[in-house]
């Protein structure tokens, strides 16, 4: 039943679900200190990527280890420019059309999905598959800010520095290098289950309230696609190479303190996740909540 979750929700940055409700404000489990002995102390913050007025009603502790930090480090910055970039990303060359890869029958299938959202057929021509996969997978807005966004619009009014750990052609690549097999897949797979979408998208808020990164993690680990090849590359790319290269260029704004490093949420658990990558580099990491001596 769940098989689009792993792919959709991977693809989403935001692959966990798990059926719990804590009401509460957001931040404790998910707000981990990191530093050097007789270092400032930095913050990793995980995310969500989604535009919910739960989510974004952090904790006191959160939103004053932010308001102290100096810099604000997020995956990508959300600007105007970034947004531009993404959506001409999304859009097939010339002379390719989206039609032509998918066939008459389930082109059309598509459009009345997408026509919904306010999508016409003409423009679902342009769209690459990977695309308009993220469009019928997205949840749907508020007419607001998704969490990081919030955040980068939180730094530039306190005239906090900004920094991001990747760039926009290297998240973008994770998506383009998919085979148009692969990204048809994931798209058919989408359109075969949006009745669940709902269901999933409100699981993976509850999941990301509780703050349990374990949990979080264990349940990503126990969802099976249908495609398992094409789940495990996924994971590869979407996580765990990206762990990599974000931890190589966290180092330099670690090193320095007062930084505040806010990321997807999945990016943290796990023994190739961010917060063991920077344990076996020697930085003292814990939990927000408890006191430490970094002697």
């Amino acid at each position: 039943m769940w098989n689009i979750s792993k792919n959709s929700l991977y693809l989403s940055l935001c692959a966990f679900i798990f059926s719990a409700c804590v009401q509460s404000d957001v931040g404790e489990g998910l707000l981990w200190r990191v530093q050097w002995p007789k270092q400032p102390a930095n913050y990793v913050f995980g995310t969500i990527h989604v535009d919910d007025k739960r989510v974004k009603k952090l904790s006191d502790r959160v939103t004053s280890r932010f308001n102290e930090a100096k810099i604000l480090c997020l995956e990508i910055l959300p600007n105007r420019e970034t947004q531009v970039s993404i959506g001409l990303a999304m859009l097939l060359s010339k002379p390719h059309s989206l039609d032509q890869i998918l066939g008459e029958n389930l082109f059309n299938r598509l459009s009345l999905s997408l026509n919904k959202m306010g999508v016409g057929p003409v423009q679902a021509t342009h769209l690459k598959p990977w695309a308009a996969m993220m469009l019928l997978s997205r949840p749907k807005g508020h007419g607001g800010y998704a969490l990081d966004e919030q955040l980068y619009h939180w730094a530039e009014y306190q005239y906090k520095e900004v920094c991001a750990l990747e760039t926009l052609k290297e998240q973008l690549a994770v998506f383009d290098q998919l085979s148009n097999k692969d990204q048809v897949s994931l798209l058919v797979d989408t359109l075969d289950n949006l009745p669940l979408l709902h269901e999933m998208h409100e699981q993976l808020i509850q999941t990301y309230i509780t703050g349990n990164l374990d949990e979080i993690y264990q349940q990503s680990m126990e969802l099976q696609a249908a495609d398992h090849d094409l789940s495990q590359r996924l994971k590869d790319t979407l996580i765990d190479q990206r762990n990599v290269r974000m931890f190589n260029r966290l180092q330099p704004i670690l090193n320095n303190g007062r930084s505040f490093i806010a990321v997807g949420a999945l990016h943290l658990p796990g023994k190739k996740g961010l917060l063991n990558l920077l344990r076996e580099q020697g930085y003292i990491v814990s939990p927000a909540g408890i006191a430490v001596n970094p002697w």
